[in-house]
C-alpha cells in the first residue's frame, strides 16, 4: 500500500532523529479509502530546534536555565519569581547593576523558556554587534544587518551602553529600541548600568525603557546585591 511505503521511507531531515516519521516530517494514513498526508508531530520539536540555533545563543541555552539560578538570598528568589511572571506577561524585561550578579543567567533563562514555547528570539552581544553596525551605517547592506534586531518577535540585548558610550551608540540605540517601542515588540535588556546611569546618558532612551519595562525592571546594587527601582 502507499500509505506503509510512504510510512516506512526515510527522509532526509537533519538535527532530530524521528522514529515516527523516519525524519521525513510527513506521516500517511488511509481514511475512507483515501490517502491523507499531515505534518509529524516532530516538526513542532524540529522548529524549536531551529529557533534556538537561529537564536544566537544556543550554547548557552543549557547552561543558564531556571532551575540552576542560585537562589542563595532573598534577592535572588525574587529576581527568579520576577523572571517566571514575566514569561507569562512578555513586555520589557531590564536588569541592570553589578557585575557577577547573574544578569546574563536569568536573562538567558528567560529566553530559553520563550523559545521552547516556539517564540522566535534573537540574541545581540551590544558592544560586538553595536561596532559591527556603525561600521556599516552608510553603507546599503545597514539595513539588512539592523532589520533583524528592529523586527524580530523578541530580542535580548545583552551587556547593554558596556565601556564608553559613543554619540553613534546612543544614535544606534535609540534607533533600535524606539523601533521596537513603537511596534510593542518584547524586549529583554541586561546592562551593567542602572536605569538610572542610562536615563543619564539619554533621557529618550531610558524612558522608553522604563515605560515599556514598568514592574519588570531590576537594579542590582553593589551592596550585598540588594534589589531596587528606579
Amino acid at each position: 500500500m502507499a500509505v506503509e511505503s510512504f510510512n516506512g521511507s526515510v527522509g532526509e531531515l537533519k538535527g532530530y532523529y524521528c522514529a515516527i516519521c523516519k525524519n521525513k516530517g510527513m506521516v500517511a494514513e488511509l481514511i475512507d479509502g483515501q490517502d491523507y498526508y499531515k505534518p509529524c508531530s516532530c516538526m513542532s520539536i524540529r522548529r524549536i530546534g531551529n529557533l534556538k540555533r537561529d537564536s544566537g545563543i544556543e550554547n548557552l541555552l543549557e547552561r543558564y536555565t531556571f532551575d540552576n539560578f542560585k537562589e542563595k538570598e532573598r534577592w535572588q528568589t525574587e529576581l527568579l519569581n520576577k523572571a517566571k511572571k514575566y514569561i507569562k506577561t512578555g513586555g520589557w524585561f531590564f536588569i541592570g547593576g553589578q557585575v557577577g550578579s547573574g544578569k546574563t543567567h536569568i536573562c538567558t533563562a528567560i529566553v530559553k523558556e520563550l523559545l521552547n514555547k516556539g517564540v522566535p528570539c534573537k540574541y545581540m552581544l551590544w558592544r560586538n554587534e553595536a561596532s559591527r553596525l556603525k561600521a556599516n551605517v552608510n553603507d546599503d547592506i545597514y539595513s539588512d544587518m539592523i532589520k533583524p534586531l528592529v523586527e524580530t518577535r523578541v530580542i535580548y540585548i545583552d551587556d547593554f551602553f558596556k565601556g564608553g558610550v559613543t554619540q553613534g551608540d546612543i544614535n544606534l540605540a535609540f534607533e533600535i529600541l524606539n523601533d521596537r517601542y513603537n511596534s510593542c515588540l518584547a524586549t529583554i535588556i541586561s546592562s551593567e548600568k542602572t536605569i538610572n546611569e542610562i536615563l543619564g546618558i539619554d533621557e529618550a532612551i531610558g524612558s522608553r525603557i522604563v515605560e515599556r519595562s514598568e514592574e519588570f525592571i531590576t537594579n542590582i546594587s553593589k551592596d550585598n546585591y540588594r534589589l531596587k527601582r528606579v
